[in-house]
């Protein structure tokens, strides 16, 4: 099944999608059918296969009725020899007479163990023992049959020899010569079609009669076996490379089974059916599914795709600037796409009008929220302002200084609310801003200027949302006035005091506030309750950070580190 998701170069698209579920469908019946058609094939194949071995078997009725006549001939002359070897006028005439009565035979005699025809029909007294027929037979005295040229009858003869025994004793060998031309093997010209070549040979492989012994021979002959590799039981017809490298046929017909075997050459067509059926397994097949594809592809995109497109066409148009386009139906839009189409238009008409009312609802909050910022703002300020009031009645210094602390954090929370009442999106505080204004209200509270304090403010643009803003406003606000109160003038130089809020690698955000100790320049010190620790553990445990105070080397430090939240994005 097509996986949902984007694909590769529109291979997503509906109607790709449908086209190919349904090739996908009609794909096992044109496998049904290409099998069907080749199964026709191979049968044909197998018929022509076996029309061929019939037609080697029935070229090779021929010679193998000679080859079996002169076998048996050979068979009872050799049974006759020892009777007449005392007389071998009469033998040379039973010879002749023999030879006479066959239309097959050129020569028939006896040669005993020295060589020497004793009687013959031709030829009685020569010497034949240099003959490669005589040098086989004193190798292995046993039935043979070889193509030699003869050297009696003085013609390319197929000589078949048997052995003769007198009283169990080898005493020579009975050799009658047939023809060549003899062994011919006529085709059955009803096929149409005749091999490249036919021969004859032994079970041992050797060649007994061919056409041409020369190179075309040698390069019709099987590329990687031995014709004694065909000898077999009974006929066979196999397909292999001949020595030119080309693609042949060869059928095997037994003419002296287990002995002599007629080999034929067929060319590769031989039985290959005719082109046009055997393309018909698969064009045919092949040209109705692709029909059906087209004409399944043309159906679905008619009645279905266009019209999602058109619906695709209005859904983008609405998306990218929410206009609406009025439904425009053809006559042949299905029922099942306009109920669609209409649905989709009164789905935009009320998003539409939903979104106006939700825009006017959030502007209106956006105005409360912004009004509640600033009245907290007016409400802190008048605090202050009230707080400043009782600051110049008061006569006590630790009073003056309890009431001053408590109006700078007042001051530092009326600050905070300022920024969100001034900010383009409530839900988001720029902090570098706000916290340069906390230190400037910090500034001005204590008088550092006045005293000479060298302040020190690097930040960075810190997106926070309000929840972790207030937190963070109050802890630098405690630090630097902390920092302020208990600021020292060291021997080397300039007090000083040093903020940075730096983003870190990993994404956290690093808060430092250090000051430096020495000569103090106020009597702030003098009045210390321990609130402000307490307090700044207080505020960096709702921004979850761990706060490290140390007085270490000549300076005061406070040191914290958050995760801020992270901000969902703008759909």
């Amino acid at each position: 099944m097509l996986t949902a998701g984007r694909g590769i170069d529109g291979l997503d698209r509906l109607d790709v999608r449908l086209v190919a579920l349904l090739g996908l469908a009609l794909l096992p019946i044109g496998l049904i059918a290409m099998v069907q058609t080749y199964r026709v094939i191979s049968e044909a194949d197998r018929n022509a296969q076996a029309a061929l071995t019939g037609a080697t078997l029935s070229a090779a009725t021929v010679e193998r009725e000679t080859l079996l006549r002169v076998r048996g001939g050979s068979q009872v002359a050799s049974k006759l020899i020892p009777s007449l070897l005392d007389t071998p006028g009469l033998c040379s005439d039973y010879m002749s007479d023999f030879v006479e009565a066959s239309d097959t035979l050129t020569f028939a005699g006896f040669v005993n163990r020295e060589g020497r025809v004793v009687c013959g029909s031709d030829g009685a007294g020569a010497d034949v023992s240099g003959s490669k027929v005589f040098q086989d037979f004193r190798a292995d005295p046993r039935p043979d049959i070889s193509a030699v040229f003869g050297q009696v009858s003085g013609r390319n003869v197929l000589v078949v020899t048997e052995p003769v025994l007198i009283r169990g004793e080898l005493a020579g060998y009975v050799a009658l010569s047939v023809p060549h031309r003899s062994l011919s093997l006529p085709m059955d010209e009803s096929l149409g079609l005749s091999p490249i070549l036919s021969l004859t040979f032994t079970a041992a492989g050797r060649l007994l009669w061919a056409p041409d012994e020369g190179d075309a021979l040698a390069a019709e002959l099987p590329a990687d076996q031995p014709l004694s590799a065909f000898a077999a039981a009974g006929p066979m017809t196999m397909t292999a490379r001949s020595k030119s490298g080309r693609k042949r046929i060869y059928t095997v017909a037994p003419l002296v089974p287990g002995e002599i075997y007629a080999l034929a050459v067929w060319p590769p067509n031989a039985t290959r059916t005719s082109g046009l059926t055997a393309a018909s397994a698969i064009l045919f097949p092949l040209l109705m599914w692709l029909v059906s594809i087209g004409v399944a592809y043309f159906a679905v995109h008619r009645l279905v795709v266009r019209h999602i497109r058109y619906l695709r066409l209005r859904i983008r148009a609405f998306t990218a600037n929410r206009r609406i386009m009025a439904p425009q139906y053809g006559p042949d839009t299905p029922s099942d796409l306009r109920e669609v189409i209409e649905a989709f238009h009164q789905m935009t008409e009320r998003i539409v009008r939903d979104e106006a009312d939700l825009e006017n609802n959030l502007h209106e909050k956006d105005v409360l929220l912004k009004e509640v910022h600033h009245r907290v703002k007016n409400n802190l300020q008048l605090i202050a302002s009230m707080m400043n009031m009782q600051l110049r009645k008061a006569e006590e210094g630790e009073t003056k200084f309890v009431l001053r602390r408590l109006q700078d954090r007042v001051l530092g929370l009326a600050t905070i609310h300022r920024n969100l009442y001034q900010a383009t999106v409530l839900s988001r505080v720029n902090s570098s801003k706000l916290i340069h204004e906390l230190v400037a209200q910090s500034v001005r509270s204590a008088d550092a200027e006045a005293r000479a304090v060298d302040l020190r403010v690097d930040v960075d643009e810190v997106a926070l949302y309000p929840d972790q803003a207030v937190p963070l406003s109050l802890l630098i606000t405690e630090t630097v006035t902390n920092a302020l109160k208990y600021v020292g003038k060291p021997e080397d130089g300039p007090a000083w005091i040093e903020l940075t809020l730096r983003t870190q690698p990993d994404g956290t955000v690093r808060l430092y506030v250090a000051n430096s100790l020495g000569t103090p320049l106020g009597d702030g010190s003098r009045f210390s309750t321990g609130l402000g620790t307490q307090l700044i553990q207080a505020f960096a445990l709702q921004l979850d950070a761990d706060a490290t105070i140390a007085e270490d080397d000549g300076q005061f430090t406070v040191e914290a580190a958050f995760r801020p939240s992270q901000f969902a994005e703008e759909q």
